[in-house]
């Protein structure tokens, strides 16, 4: 099956009946409408509607999170709660229901997933998000980052490991080099990575303040309500790392347009964010170098031409930074 088959995920109606089923077990909670939901990568979801209202089911795939693995579920009940203290403290995530001090729910027959407020709004559309809905991002941005500041700490921080970048990069240099149909645009911006990696000194993210992080911020993971509130969400990924990767992801998410980095919305978003959070000016280079070293060996292959729609963008946007690694300084230096 192929990356594009695969990220839509059908509707299982037996699985579906028997998340309902154990829902009303549990909760009291009587499903009497359903909409499948089909964004995303495995997962199963519905838009549902219930004797308490609307809600969100989110069934989790083994082949997504493994459940049944303590360190995992306990790991996914950690991000939960995150949620769930953004919920309570600032309002931009939705309430997650409780059954015995747990988030997350096992059914009779194995199935995890967790029910939560239904929250009606819109995604925006990538490289297209206005400056007004920029500048509310940020606020709201900043307000979750606050929230999450006041989390404990862990023993480990996530950093990037030049050693684990240049065995990734190498390994996706070799497939795209041997390849029986070389993707020519993909294989020259791995070669360009490369290059940068072997000149990459990971002591400039020492300036970075860390903390905890969203961790998934793209153009998926955020709606914009009719009243122009927002609300994030799929926290699955939460994580202690920079703070700073939530910031230059959604950047580049909501204002990447044909291979501009849209001025307007960019600093209508960092106006809001500097209004509840500190980001001084001139650390934007950083925070997308950084998120470069994240995510950039996983998208730039050899096959991600024939990717659906959100690698593909993906690619595009590591590209992008690929080709402006040197000039984002200058560039960027005064917002």
């Amino acid at each position: 099956m192929s990356r594009s088959a695969e990220v839509r995920v059908f509707d299982d109606p037996i699985v579906r009946e028997e998340i309902f089923s154990h829902l009303e077990k549990a909760l009291g909670i009587t499903v009497f409408h359903y909409t499948p939901n089909f964004f995303g990568l495995y997962n199963r979801k519905w838009m549902v509607a219930t004797n308490v209202g609307e809600l969100f089911i989110k069934c989790y795939h083994p082949r997504r999170y493994d459940l049944t693995d303590v360190e995992c579920r306990t790991r996914i009940e950690h991000s939960q709660s995150v949620q769930q203290l953004i919920h309570e403290q600032a309002h931009i995530a939705t309430k997650i229901w409780l059954r015995d001090g747990n988030h997350i729910m096992r059914s009779d027959k194995g199935h995890y997933y967790v029910v939560m407020q239904h929250f009606q709004g819109n995604m925006i559309t990538p490289g297209m998000a206005d400056s007004q809905v920029m500048n509310r991002i940020g606020q709201a941005m900043g307000q979750m980052h606050r929230v999450m500041s006041g989390i404990a700490v862990p023993s480990e921080a996530w950093r990037p490991s030049l050693q684990e970048l240049s065995d990734q990069w190498r390994t996706n240099y070799e497939e795209a080099g041997e390849a029986e149909h070389r993707n020519n645009r993909a294989f020259l911006a791995i070669t360009k990575q490369g290059l940068l990696l072997s000149d990459l000194d990971l002591s400039m993210f020492d300036c970075l303040q860390p903390g905890w992080a969203h961790w998934d911020c793209w153009a998926d993971n955020l709606l914009v309500g009719t009243d122009g509130s927002i609300c994030f969400v799929d926290f699955d990924k939460v994580r202690y790392s920079y703070p700073a990767i939530d910031i230059a992801r959604i950047l580049l998410s909501g204002s990447l347009h044909h291979g501009q980095l849209r001025q307007e919305p960019v600093q209508a978003f960092l106006a809001g964010y500097r209004e509840i959070d500190s980001f001084p000016v001139g650390m934007l280079p950083l925070a997308l170098k950084l998120l470069w070293c994240r995510e950039a060996h996983w998208w730039l292959k050899n096959g991600m031409d024939e990717s659906s729609v959100p690698p593909k963008r993906f690619a595009e946007e590591m590209i992008w930074l690929t080709e402006h690694w040197h000039s984002l300084e200058s560039c960027l230096k005064h917002w």
